[in-house]
């Protein structure tokens, strides 16, 4: 009973695969309004194109810095983290071509497709963290669907505080979940980046089916399967898992099948070991919901005591401006009782 516990949910834990079709549709693009300072900086740009694209063939992430005279040109490339060596390199081909015709002679620019991004500037920002909103869309609101609104929850909190450091995809139900943060952040900023990006889309697309938010640095995307799959995951459910419905290898199904077989050979006790499955499956999402709100309450305590401080630190600076008045008066008043004396003297008269 136990092994096929364990077998039945290490098939509904396998990650879901994810399939080959629109990496390469736009999601957003950026251009500087500032225009290629010299024939140098263009020559730097082009080749700094030509480093990513040749990069991407072995790795789906890197940066360059080019300059071999002068006009220096910074640029990186990220893929998403499911994307083969082949897939990736297409796709920072065909984001390059893009930027191209979209940020002819800009000093920098930006783009986003569903399967990786690409930037360029003439000033440096690697390894710096950037959580500025930069693009976001919402779905239609689902109402108050308190089912779908907990699995929404439940699929972001693991974004947030699952495993893989820079990318993670879940599938919970309907429910799918994927985020992506550029490499060139650390492990603690990229968590940073991820949660600001939840709170964003939770509190800007509210009961929306599905939602996109991205930020300057990472992204975090959710959607109901049934309303608007997100383009590239499969709609995978525990039920689906259990009778091998997830394309796994063929020594995978037959185990599923033989867990399918068990269940519905004892009928209501199969019934029962799904719930149990489900309910501990939940436990552990819950567990990960706590972790990440206690990360909250702290970053929001952090964030008050900042406040206080911040507080404190200018009634400081008001009160010691104010002394500052009150001394260059009484300077200012010795210095005229120092005159009078003066000239009281002068004539004689003290």
């Amino acid at each position: 009973m136990k092994q096929a516990c364990f077998l039945a949910f290490l098939v509904f834990s396998l990650i879901i695969p994810f399939l080959s079709v629109a990496k390469e549709s736009i999601v957003y693009f950026e251009c500087s309004q500032l225009y290629l300072i010299s024939k140098a900086y263009e020559s730097n740009v082009n080749s700094l194109f030509t480093s990513l694209i040749s990069s991407a063939s072995v790795s789906n992430f890197n940066k360059f810095e080019i300059s071999p005279q002068s006009d220096v040109v910074y640029g990186l490339f990220q893929c998403r983290g499911d994307l083969s060596s082949h897939d990736c390199k297409n796709c920072v081909e065909n984001s390059v071509s893009q930027l191209k015709k979209t940020c002819p002679k800009s000093t920098s620019g930006t783009i986003q497709l569903e399967g990786c991004f690409i930037k360029y500037d003439n000033t440096s920002s690697f390894g710096v963290e950037d959580k500025v909103k930069v693009f976001k869309r919402c779905g239609p609101s689902v109402g108050y669907n308190s089912d779908t609104l907990a699995r929404i929850d439940d699929a972001l909190a693991y974004l947030v505080s699952g495993t893989g450091p820079y990318f993670r995809v879940g599938v919970l139900g309907r429910v799918q979940g994927m985020m992506q943060c550029v490499q060139d952040l650390s492990v603690s900023d990229c968590e940073d980046c991820v949660l600001e990006a939840r709170g964003r889309v939770r509190s800007e697309c509210g009961t929306s089916t599905w939602g996109d938010m991205y930020l300057g640095k990472c992204y975090i995307r959710y959607a109901d399967g049934g309303f608007h799959p997100i383009k590239g995951i499969d709609v995978v459910n525990i039920n689906d898992d259990l009778r091998g419905g997830t394309r796994k290898s063929k020594n995978i199904q037959r185990v599923a099948g033989i867990v399918v077989g068990v269940l519905l050979g004892v009928g209501a006790l199969g019934f029962t070991l799904t719930i149990s499955i489900t309910k501990v499956y939940r436990i552990r999402v819950k567990k990960e919901v706590t972790i990440v709100r206690n990360k909250v309450e702290e970053a929001e305590r952090e964030a008050r005591s900042a406040r206080e401080q911040a507080r404190a630190a200018r009634e400081e600076v008001e009160v010691a401006r104010r002394e500052s008045e009150s001394q260059k008066l009484q300077i200012d008043t010795l210095s005229k009782q120092r005159d009078w004396y003066k000239t009281m003297s002068s004539t004689g008269r003290v």
